[in-house]
């Protein structure tokens, strides 16, 4: 088959063809915003920071192209703020219980451990329907009880589990949070297996243990001297130093891995999603935003944004049969940001 390019990022071999995404934010366009949200949350004692996620997400969704068309962020801030108003007072609520006794604050958990399957539905609905392209709405339409297995339950069953059960958690809330979703009126689906994410883990797990062991027989064995009471600097900064770099090692190959996995095994219709992040690029993105962010008192973070944002989706391609390709918009529905507001501040993963 011959292939030949069409312009626009787009390539074509005689059965389909290939777009790249393109992102065309600035970082000093992206600083300005940054600043002034930060400037008027502090103003204002946070009520302008429902404002500044929106303003945020407009600029970043609105350099995100796919052919000739931007994408789009619609949510409104005032409902942002009722939601999270809401969740102020239900963690204030959890503060006091905390100061009184620790059995309060263990039975408010217990409470509203419940309502975490209501809260990730709702937040990842939010977030999708207020996410358009080309004038058409994305959108969840998960239920509440496959949620309480992915969330709470098989967080219970990692922990009982010594964290075996981690794995296939991560597997079953991406295929969940994929194959619930929609876009206009066609489902995505998702055909991924298990078994590349206990791939990954195990790696990241192993090279851990093997980095500590070795660490400790090059650099803290011998650095311990006759006198056990007095260990060398080597020693006493060992532990922390390598927590931080196997943190980001971890978190950066676990990332890298698993984000490019989930939208290659990604499909809506006939069209397929490829995405190939390179671990290395990734660890000196993360690496490097780390460095300057700490050198710039945080002055560097939306530059930092802009970065690896650039990256990810500049390596993201979308392949379509050749032809037209149509979607029809799906029933337009409206939905309070509670649920995304509580996901943020409880830290529940709901996007991919």
């Amino acid at each position: 088959m011959s292939g030949g390019n069409t312009g626009d990022g787009i390539t074509e071999d005689g059965e389909s063809r290939t777009q790249r995404l393109r992102f065309t934010a600035d970082g000093w366009e992206y600083f300005r915003i940054w600043i002034v949200n930060v400037a008027l949350t502090l103003l204002t004692l946070g009520i302008y920071s429902a404002w500044a996620k929106v303003r945020a997400r407009r600029y970043l969704y609105g350099h995100i192209w796919l052919g000739d068309t931007a994408f789009d962020y619609t949510a409104n801030p005032v409902a942002i703020l009722r939601g999270r108003i809401l969740v102020a007072f239900v963690a204030v609520a959890l503060w006091f219980a905390n100061l009184f006794s620790l059995w309060y604050y263990y039975a408010a958990i217990a409470v509203l451990a419940p309502l975490v399957p209501w809260v990730v539905i709702r937040a990842r609905t939010f977030q999708l329907r207020n996410s358009r392209y080309r004038g058409i709405a994305f959108d969840f339409q998960g239920r509440f009880w496959d949620a309480a297995v992915w969330y709470p339950l098989m967080a219970v069953a990692s922990f009982v589990t010594f964290g075996l059960a981690w794995p296939f958690r991560i597997f079953g809330r991406d295929r969940f949070l994929v194959a619930e979703s929609r876009f206009g009126s066609k489902r995505f689906r998702f055909i991924g297996e298990a078994g590349p994410y206990y791939g990954v883990y195990i790696f990241v797990w192993v090279m851990t243990v093997v980095l500590f062991i070795g660490s400790c027989i090059v650099l803290v064995l011998p650095s311990l001297g006759s006198d056990p009471e007095s260990p060398s600097p080597t020693a006493a900064w060992f532990l922390p130093v390598f927590a931080v770099l196997t943190g980001l090692f971890s978190f950066v190959y676990i990332r890298a891995r698993l984000l490019s996995y989930r939208w290659s095994c990604t499909q809506l219709g006939d069209s397929d999603f490829v995405l190939q992040l390179s671990f290395g690029a990734m660890l000196w993105l993360y690496a490097s935003n780390a460095a300057l962010i700490v050198a710039t008192f945080g002055l560097f973070t939306p530059f930092a944004r802009i970065r690896v944002l650039r990256y990810v989706v500049d390596q993201f391609l979308v392949m379509q049969p050749l032809g037209e390709v149509t979607f029809e918009a799906g029933e337009a529905q409206r939905l309070g940001a509670t649920g995304a507001e509580a996901a943020g501040e409880f830290g529940l993963e709901i996007g991919i």
